[in-house]
């Protein structure tokens, strides 16, 4: 395992045993790690200004940390190899406002008005304006910080992923989701590239001490309740290490505890593609000091191909049944024609043309009559004129089926099979089919959203590489009849890309306690912090996270 990077961390020693009048040490109740009292004295392992925890989209902290003249910066990264947690996996795209000098040659309408009317709507009026505006107020800065420090010349929009609720006021069809930053060679920089830039950054910067296999587990405050440090833990190590300015968390979400996972989801989650070092570790921390959390109902939903061929009765409330999964559908196979998701009664429950994010939400519909949530599982449907077409969910084909997806002479053997009611799956496919003759949805509006088609053109590409998508240029594109044998299903379930519910900030990604006030030393941002304004577009997760943590670390660094 490797310790330290570059310095050793007992170089803080030297300063001996530090005595600090009224320190107090929060801790949770374990064996290794004792509170101290009143008055007592502490030694501290390592000393530095700033203390960053994570390395998604909280590294921005660092880098800008860095550059903004603070002499030396410690980040703590939990996976002992993986640099950039859940963000290095992600599309690496950002959803920006469209006002910014980048687009300008858009003329998208937007503006820092309409621009925050339609986040405050996207946030349901549970998400703090100032933050909301701090987000869109630094987005300039932050974009012309990148040309500075990163050596990127612009951000361009890919086309795919804009305003998921499209229907919600001023939002607009192309301008603020999906951005992505092109290096000084015009080339797209990916995750995984923009990632590898930050990794090269931090490696060629001695001013940052990057502790890789490093878990941040409890934060230290002084006499004053100011936050002056962290407790981490490295193998078999317990190190105390102090922090002269402040700390940033960034550790994710707690898609892979169960426990928070019961306590504050109001419905299962089944499958993730987050870190699985996403275990709520700053929510907690930042509780134990009183911190206010929010949002904790709340995720980034994404549908996912349910890869266990068996549902057993009670599954849709069993917390338990949480995975790893590459099998998410990205606003893909769902979309296709010929093929619609209906629930156990055989009833379309949502328009499978929308983004992820909103599609997932119809999952957590509860049916008071059978006393279940009457859309876990879904059940995807397609015919043989979708599979002439387009690979299945997952990328399987007929050919090589997995034994997630059957294969079924009938409809009536498919609901069957499959525990679908047949008589309610029938007189579903029968109105759907009509629904394609008269070239609406009169259901759920299924082709009436131009993002849709837009995500559809541009996504599938990178799903089904080769397949002919140039039937996909009108709204209706994504209406075709269910009605050619053999068919073919499989079961889909909520899951997630992060959870979303964190520690309460203000503007300044300050961490609020339940007063309202901030907490002396503490900032947190991207999936442990309550964030900026839920999933308003693709990118959302990468832009607010990576804007943020420009906030926090020029807040620190103007002290």
């Amino acid at each position: 395992m490797k310790e330290y990077s570059r310095r050793d961390f007992l170089k803080g020693t030297a300063v001996g045993v530090i005595g600090l009048s009224g320190l107090s040490l929060i801790t949770g109740c374990n064996s290794t790690t004792a509170p101290a009292e009143k008055g007592s004295e502490l030694t501290w392992d390592q000393e530095t200004e700033i203390i960053v925890v994570g390395t998604g989209t909280v590294i921005t902290a660092a880098i800008a940390a860095c550059e903004m003249g603070i002499s030396s910066i410690t980040v703590l990264e939990k996976d002992e190899n993986i640099f950039g947690g859940t963000s290095t996996t992600s599309g690496g795209g950002y959803a920006l406002p469209g006002f910014l000098n980048d687009f300008k040659e858009e003329n998208n309408g937007d503006s820092r008005e309409k621009c925050l009317a339609y986040m405050q709507a996207v946030g349901e009026d549970r998400m703090s304006l100032s933050v909301m505006e701090s987000f869109v107020d630094h987005a300039q800065e932050y974009c012309d910080w990148t040309r500075q420090a990163l050596g990127w010349s612009r951000f361009i929009h890919s086309g795919a992923h804009n305003d998921y609720y499209d229907r919600y006021p001023e939002s607009i069809v192309v301008g603020r989701g999906s951005a992505f930053p092109l290096d000084q060679d015009n080339q797209m920089l990916m995750a995984g590239a923009q990632w590898k830039q930050y990794r090269e950054y931090i490696d060629t910067h001695d001013q940052i001490e990057l502790m890789m296999g490093t878990a941040a587990e409890e934060l230290i405050v002084d006499e004053n309740r100011q936050v002056i440090g962290v407790i981490a833990r490295q193998g078999e190590k317990t190190l105390r290490i102090k922090a002269a300015k402040g700390v940033i968390l960034g550790t994710g979400g707690f898609d892979y505890n169960e426990a928070m996972r019961r306590n504050h989801l109001s419905f299962p989650l089944y499958r993730s593609c987050s870190s699985r070092n996403n275990t709520g570790d700053g929510q907690k921390m930042g509780a134990r000091l009183g911190a206010q959390l929010a949002l904790m109902d709340r995720v980034m939903g994404v549908p996912f191909i349910y890869d266990n061929p068996v549902w057993n009765p009670g599954d849709d409330r069993n917390y338990g049944i949480m995975a790893t999964s590459a099998l998410a559908d990205w606003a893909c196979y769902l979309k296709f024609p010929h093929a619609i998701c209906v629930n156990a009664k055989g009833e379309r429950f949502a328009d499978e043309s929308r983004e992820y994010d909103v599609f997932s939400r119809a999952f957590s519909a509860y049916d008071t009559g059978t006393l279940n949530y009457e859309n876990i599982p879904g059940y995807f449907i397609c015919d043989a004129d979708y599979t002439s077409q387009f690979k299945l969910p997952g990328g399987a084909t007929v050919e090589a089926l997995p034994d997630y997806i059957q294969r079924y002479d009938s409809l009536e053997a498919l609901a069957a099979g499959m525990g679908i009611d047949p008589a309610g799956l029938l007189k579903q496919v029968e109105a759907f089919n009509s629904y394609v003759d008269a070239g609406a949805d009169l259901q759920w509006h299924r082709g009436e959203s131009e993002n849709a088609l837009r995500t559809l053109q541009s996504n599938s590409y990178m799903a089904l590489p080769g397949t002919d998508f140039s039937q996909f240029t009108t709204l209706t594109a994504t209406l075709g009849k269910v009605e050619k044998a053999p068919f073919y299903c499989c079961r889909y379930v909520p899951g997630t890309c992060g959870t979303r519910g964190g520690l309460l900030t203000d503007g300044q990604a300050q961490v609020l306690d339940q007063d309202n006030k901030p907490i002396a030393g503490l900032y947190a941002v991207g999936t442990c912090s309550a964030g900026v304004a839920g999933y308003w577009a693709g990118g959302a997760c990468i832009s607010q996270g990576c804007v943020m943590a420009y906030v926090a670390a020029k807040q620190l660094a103007a002290q």
